[in-house]
């Protein structure tokens, strides 16, 4: 079934690229030829037209020339006039187009109007060309001339009937024939029975009879210009393709000036629609909305001559499409301009005078293609295989979902535009517009098994506690996500993260698969930060002296299991109280390790005494002959300071004493020294005392 669908997709989808095939080679003007093979247009010789405006030619599927025609004359492929192929009753100054004949490959209908200077008297007719004849190179049949319409102006345009077989012929009557005629064209031929709808267009003569039709992509709208007609008008015009008739019409321009408009075309989607201006002083493009709610007032000027005076001409869309323009300059240019980007709005859509040569004039003409394939989608896409994540769902879509008429069928027989999906499978949908060959298109979805994973177990530790995190997953992963129960998220396979905060936490992973699917780890991990003790203590009396027991208290918080006393590196108890006796000054350092029942430490030390608790030295005097506070000198409790020296702020010693009796005067060398602040160095040293210097600052005040 797979291939099966896949065939038909390849086979339909292939449809409408044949058919711009069909169109690679454009014959107009005054023997001037353009091939779009390459995608741009490249000149080419050899065509044996000249005309004023009235041109058509074909190609086969591959692209290669059959034939071209001005409505009087036909040439095959080896530019030879075929030889039935004179006298048709066309005009160089008038319309013609060619249609393939339905279900007869090889056959075509030229269909031509007569032009004004020639009265239209030949009116509507069509003539058959056979390709397997001459060889296969063609000629006309002997259905030649068949006239369809004796009153008609030069309108002629072709639709897709919407059983997607068969085709009609359009154009417009003159007076007394003022109607809009749709001519069916089936296996069978050409009924010349048309189907006529009073449009209330009035052509009173041969003069208002010029002018061009165009139809939509979709064929459900024609555009119409009337060249002069109350000074030129563009008419657009509602088209049922299953019956024929012309339901609607809505005026877009009238002139009210002497410009008529004349040449139209629209964008490869329908969306836009182009017209150019027919008239000796009016030479400009015009685009419109065919989106806007009122596509009257988009009307957009997007280009004008400025090179030489002159006309535009027709519009024509080419395979890479682009819109062509034709030109009637004055005196004659050997090039064309190009609409580069008809899709877009306004001058964005880069009109260009200068388009591209042609190394002769073109006057008016270029050649419309009927294509026959507007309806079958080019091509129908569900877009391409995707993934789908587990738990998941996705809406599958087609880019001819919104397509009105259409019908849908799915592999699961609904009928809706779009299918919803949450299981893996190939799904197909068959789009038919109408009564059209349907074309089918099929998607695979799989399901995202990524799976992801980590190598840490549940985990504790005080606080503050570090976790080392490892996940494990496939390559293409683009983003890890660990949540680590608290607020905090890293985005990284491999982090490192400090709980600060007693607590028990839920770490998680998930991750983000190469297919942007959400991939959550199954397992989580619990980790538990324990609360840290705060170890302290105190201890009786607050002055430490040798030979008098000095009692420390545990005063730590948080749940306190054992204590670890030390004094001077060395154990002393393990109890919350302990006493320690000093024999000699020393430097006494206590530290009190405490452990709660979690297993989470803390330690506080405290120097007790130290060799500066055991002098006291003041920070001002005031030698100013008054006898208060005069002299500066330590206090020595213990009779430990074996120095004293006073430095000035040069580091010159001013002064020195050997012991805390000695005091200095405030006088350097019998002079008084001036206010200010002093540095003084105290050495002190005594039995089971390290000789060490301790240095501070005093004020001098006067």
């Amino acid at each position: 079934m797979k291939y099966q669908l896949l065939f038909v997709y390849f086979l339909i989808s292939t449809l409408p690229v044949l058919a711009q095939n069909q169109h690679m080679n454009w014959f107009f003007g005054s023997g001037s030829g353009l091939s779009f093979s390459s995608g741009n247009p490249v000149p080419v010789g050899g065509n044996g037209m000249t005309t004023n405006e009235s041109c058509a030619s074909i190609s086969d599927a591959n692209g290669n020339k059959l034939f071209y025609t001005d409505g009087i004359e036909v040439w095959n492929a080896f530019n030879s006039v075929m030889p039935n192929g004179s006298g048709l009753l066309g005009h160089k100054s008038s319309q013609c187009i060619i249609i393939p004949k339905p279900g007869n490959s090889g056959k075509y209908y030229i269909v031509a109007t007569d032009g004004i200077e020639h009265n239209c008297l030949n009116g509507l007719t069509y003539s058959e060309v056979d390709m397997s004849l001459q060889g296969g190179t063609g000629d006309i049949t002997a259905v030649k001339n068949v006239q369809l319409n004796a009153l008609n102006g030069e309108w002629v345009t072709a639709i897709r009937h919407a059983n997607c077989v068969d085709t009609w012929i359009i154009t417009h009557g003159k007076d007394p024939n003022n109607v809009f005629l749709a001519y069916h064209v089936s296996t069978l031929g050409i009924n010349p029975i048309p189907v006529s709808t009073n449009l209330g267009i009035s052509v009173p003569s041969n003069l208002s009879g010029v002018g061009i039709m165009r139809p939509n992509p979709q064929g459900t709208k024609i555009a119409m210009a009337r060249s002069y007609s109350g000074m030129g008008s563009i008419e657009l015009i509602d088209f049922d393709n299953a019956s024929g008739i012309a339901t609607g019409i809505n005026n877009l321009y009238t002139a009210t000036t002497t410009s008529n408009s004349y040449g139209l075309e629209f964008s490869r989607s329908g969306n836009r629609l182009y017209s150019g201006e027919f008239g000796n002083t009016y030479n400009s493009i015009f685009q419109y909305d065919m989106t806007a709610a009122n596509i009257t007032v988009t009307r957009t000027k997007v280009g004008q001559l400025a090179s030489a005076p002159g006309e535009i001409g027709q519009l024509q869309i080419a395979p890479n499409d682009k819109i062509y323009v034709s030109y009637n300059m004055w005196p004659a240019v050997d090039f064309i301009g190009v609409i580069t980007d008809p899709e877009l709005l306004g001058t964005n859509c880069g009109y260009v005078e200068n388009g591209t040569s042609i190394g002769a004039p073109a006057m008016y003409g270029l050649p419309w293609y009927y294509n026959p394939d507007y309806l079958i989608p080019s091509p129908l896409e569900l877009g391409p295989d995707a993934t789908l994540c587990l738990e998941g769902s996705i809406t599958l879509s087609n880019n001819l979902s919104n397509v009105p008429g259409a019908t849908y069928l799915w592999s699961d027989g609904s009928t809706n535009p779009t299918l919803p999906v949450s299981e893996a499978g190939t799904y197909w949908v068959q789009y038919q517009m109408e009564s059209c060959l349907p074309t089918i298109d099929s998607i695979t979805i799989t399901l995202d098994t990524t799976q992801i994973g980590h190598t840490v177990g549940d985990t504790s530790g005080c606080t503050p506690f570090t976790i080392q995190l490892v996940g494990i997953g496939p390559p293409g992963i683009s983003e890890w996500i660990w949540d680590m129960g608290n607020g905090t998220i890293m985005h990284t396979q491999n982090p490192v993260y400090e709980f600060k905060t007693p607590g028990i936490y839920t770490v998680s992973l998930t991750a983000i698969s190469a297919n942007n699917c959400l991939v959550q780890d199954s397992v989580v991990i619990l980790a538990e930060a324990f609360p840290v003790p705060i170890a302290d203590f105190s201890f009786q009396p607050t002055v430490v002296k040798p030979n008098i027991p000095v009692t420390f208290t545990d005063q730590s918080t948080g749940n306190i299991a054992s204590w670890l006393w030390q004094i001077n590196d060395q154990q002393i108890s393990v109890v919350p109280q302990c006493s320690y006796t000093l024999d000699d000054y020393i430097l006494l350092s206590v530290s009190l390790t405490v452990t709660n029942s979690d297993g989470c430490s803390d330690e506080k030390k405290m120097t007790v005494f130290k060799p500066s608790d055991l002098v006291y030295v003041p920070n001002t005097f005031t030698p100013d002959g008054n006898e208060l506070n005069a002299i500066f000198k330590p206090i020595d409790y213990f009779g430990v300071v074996n120095g004293f020296s006073i430095y000035d702020r040069w580091g010159e010693q001013i002064w020195s004493g050997k012991s805390a009796m000695d005091g200095w005067d405030g006088t350097i060398q019998g002079k008084q020294a001036l206010p200010g602040v002093y540095t003084w160095v105290i050495t002190i040293a005594n039995t089971g005392i390290a000789s060490k210097e301790i240095q501070g600052h005093v004020t001098l005040v006067r």
